[in-house]
């Protein structure tokens, strides 16, 4: 008969060794070890710090952090619980056993780190660039107008993007991706970038921009319906022998730098900048601060115990007890046994007397158990959102649709929805301090919140050609060539493709209507056969009859000739004005003129 297989609840002993991981576990107050791995039973995201002061002084920061960071301190041990349990510290570690206990299998699955690690890469791997909303169209400043140097709305969001990526920030927004898909929330330091010079042409942003530890950082919110944020705060600990906290808040228009522990902090700095608005932005993964592999913690738990439990059984199979039932055997006669593999009964008259040697080894139900964990797997990947790598069926005829609604990256999508629109709400707030410190720097003005929004570039399951009978089919429609680029996820970069592409047509429509007046006036030869159909032939075409020196016949419209630019054809003009040959070729041009021109 196959074993039960019995999933106990873990008991970790509080104190237990975690030196040799290479991990870091610090007490929040005296930064002593303290691997308190049970906290996995009562995660439920982490809490908001709310504050009924209307503003924050000199004589109120100090009550205000006091009182903030009792409940930091809650939320900073669960941020590092979360943070070493991605890196693989897991309770399983940590297992006794009562009976067996030399066959003792410790197996971490890291599952956790493969959740991270997907949901980062998902939605930060490719640059989270700035596109025009709208058509762009809007003069940036009525005061500016008939300059002839004024730069458009999307060169200003063009010139965003390429100070972000002199800020390096896709690495820091990767960055910031893992601190939110791991502790539930991260958060970004922008500031003046105090050092740049006018004339330094490597340094193009005016502002920097810094990803604190998220278990070292909070901001203080007042405790209203508007959730206002009235400070932010982020310390390190001071490399002495007390370790003692520095902290620095950053509140609308002073920055504290404070040092102490309880009633013994102090202001040891004030600097005054008016800047009218906390620099320090909060990034939650979502409404309830949870991060990605949170809610599956007791099943992570239950699935590294259940293959450790699987491997025990292998191994206590192959280290079967053997069992002596009616055969008296000394110690040496059991060495020798041990040595030479083999024993030797006596005969005995009708049999061998009840005697018997056999080993108990009774096994766990492999079979069973896999399907056990294959289930517990299955789960985790539904409750946290993400696809699953199929069942190995290479004959399925589904198509690219239905794959990936069956596989779950419809599942997966709808996820990174939510963590996109957290993620729009703080990126505003990141965006009115960097437009803020552009202005003050007399750069990118007039460019407002609303004419700009991050883009994120996740559908990587669509292949080329679809996004490109998408570009041509949107811009048939009469969809401008930024939106075009947007919608159909042709351009990692809307804006400057964009505007290269309008100035490519804006050029090829200058030389069709150069080239078109010059064959306008040309008279060519009716019974010519050379058909041009680019703009090199309608040249070359134009060349020969200039040099041939021939006359048109006379005819509707003045019998002159003509060569289409839109289809190449020469055609005898009906009428003086003519260009087209066909009224298809004239509402052809007429729409890609508007098309061409349009943004």
């Amino acid at each position: 008969m196959a074993r039960k297989l019995v999933v106990r609840r873990l008991f970790v002993y509080h104190g237990a060794e975690v030196s040799g991981l290479g991990l870091e576990v610090y007490d929040v107050t005296v930064g002593a070890p303290n691997p308190d791995l049970e906290i996995g039973r009562n995660l439920r995201g982490r809490r908001q710090i709310l504050s009924s002061a209307t503003e924050i002084t000199d004589e109120n920061v100090i009550e205000v952090l006091n009182k903030a960071l009792a409940i930091h301190q809650l939320n900073r041990k669960e941020e590092l619980f979360l943070k070493n349990y991605e890196k693989g510290l897991q309770p399983i570690l940590f297992r006794t056993k009562v009976y067996n206990d030399h066959i003792n299998n410790k197996i971490v699955v890291n599952i956790a780190n493969q959740i991270v690690t997907f949901k980062t890469s998902e939605f930060a791997g490719e640059p989270i660039m700035y596109v025009t909303r709208g058509t762009g169209m809007r003069a940036s400043d009525t005061s500016d107008k008939g300059k002839e140097d004024e730069e458009s709305v999307p060169e200003k969001v063009a010139r965003v993007n390429s100070m972000m990526l002199s800020e390096g920030k896709q690495s820091k927004d990767y960055r910031l991706a893992y601190d939110m898909f791991t502790c539930g929330v991260g958060y970004r330091l922008t500031i003046h970038d105090s050092g740049r010079e006018e004339t330094d042409y490597l340094d193009e942003a005016p502002f920097e921009i810094y990803i604190p530890k998220a278990e070292n950082t909070f901001v203080v919110r007042r405790s209203d319906v508007t959730r206002r944020v009235l400070m932010g705060v982020t310390y390190v600990f001071l490399d002495d022998e007390e370790k003692q906290p520095e902290y620095t808040v950053y509140t609308p228009n002073v920055k504290y730098t404070i040092s102490g522990v309880d009633s013994e902090m102090k202001i040891i700095n004030r600097e005054q900048h008016n800047f009218g608005q906390v620099t320090l932005t909060e990034y939650p993964c979502n409404p309830n601060y949870m991060g990605a592999f949170e809610p599956v913690v007791p099943l992570l738990d239950a699935y590294n115990l259940t293959l450790s439990n699987k491997l025990d059984g292998i191994e206590q199979f192959i280290q079967a007890l053997m069992v002596f039932d009616g055969v008296d055997i000394s110690r040496e006669d059991f060495l020798e046994l041990k040595d030479l593999g083999a024993i030797k009964l006596p005969a005995t008259q009708g049999g061998n007397g009840g005697r018997k040697l056999y080993y108990l080894n009774e096994q766990l139900d492999q079979s069973q158990t896999q399907t056990v964990l294959d289930g517990m797997y299955k789960h985790i990947l539904r409750i946290v959102g993400m696809p699953s790598q199929g069942d190995g069926n290479t004959s399925d005829s589904s198509n690219n649709g239905a794959m990936i609604i069956k596989n779950g990256w419809w599942d997966a999508e709808a996820r990174m929805q939510e963590t996109q629109s957290m993620w729009k709400e703080a990126e505003t707030e990141f965006l009115k301090i960097v437009l803020k410190i552009c202005a003050d720097a007399n750069e990118l003005d007039g460019l407002r919140i609303s004419d700009l929004e991050p883009k994120f570039w996740r559908q990587s399951y669509e292949d080329l050609l679809v996004k490109t009978q998408s570009f041509s089919t949107l811009r048939t429609s009469g969809m401008p060539a930024i939106q075009a680029f947007t919608f159909s996820h042709l351009s990692r970069d809307p804006e400057s493709d964009a505007i290269v592409y309008d100035e490519y047509q804006q050029k090829l429509a200058e030389e069709l209507d150069r080239l078109n007046g010059v064959a306008d006036g040309l008279p060519l030869d009716e019974d010519d056969t050379v058909n041009p159909t680019s703009t090199d032939g309608v040249a070359a075409q134009a060349e020969v009859e200039t040099s041939s020196g021939g006359g048109g016949n006379s005819g509707d419209g003045g019998g002159k000739w003509a060569i289409c630019p839109v289809c190449g054809k020469r055609f005898q003009k009906r009428e003086e004005n003519q260009i087209y040959d066909s009224l298809s070729c004239s509402n052809r041009a007429r729409r890609n003129n508007g098309l061409r021109f349009g943004r």
